[in-house]
């Protein structure tokens, strides 16, 4: 059983690994419409991160759990954030827009449920 749970993680990683690498699209289009600003950068760390999975993480085991939760942590808190504080810093940077906080709840939603399901499973089945 512990094979299901880190092909839970193996694809969360692999999957927001590669859309996070897919926003070198908006980013190059996003900079040649409006240069450099705050929002470049968002989007560069995006990029960074996802490129930094795609080398590193893709097929290394040890990567697959604490990227999972790191990653719903982290995007949980900016989700929060996003809610609590609409549009913060706007029109730059778009990190807090209705649009962002809602792609990023998703990797945070999606994540912590794919934590806690493996964490069932993990006890479910080593009790």
């Amino acid at each position: 059983m512990t094979d299901t749970v880190h092909r839970s993680y193996k694809w969360y990683t692999r999957v927001i690994g590669a859309y996070f690498t897919l926003v070198l699209i908006p980013l190059v289009l996003d900079y040649g419409e409006f240069g450099f600003r705050p929002e470049t950068m968002h989007k560069a760390f995006h990029v960074l991160v996802g490129i930094a999975v795609l080398r590193w993480g893709w097929n290394d085991e040890r990567w697959w759990k604490p990227f999972t939760i790191a990653t719903s942590a982290f995007f949980a808190f900016v989700t929060i954030f996003g809610w609590l504080f609409p549009n913060f810093g706007m029109p730059v940077p778009e990190a807090f827009g209705l649009n962002d906080t809602l792609l990023h709840g998703t990797v945070a939603l999606s994540g912590i449920i794919i934590a806690l399901a493996a964490s069932h499973r993990e006890r479910m089945f080593n009790d």
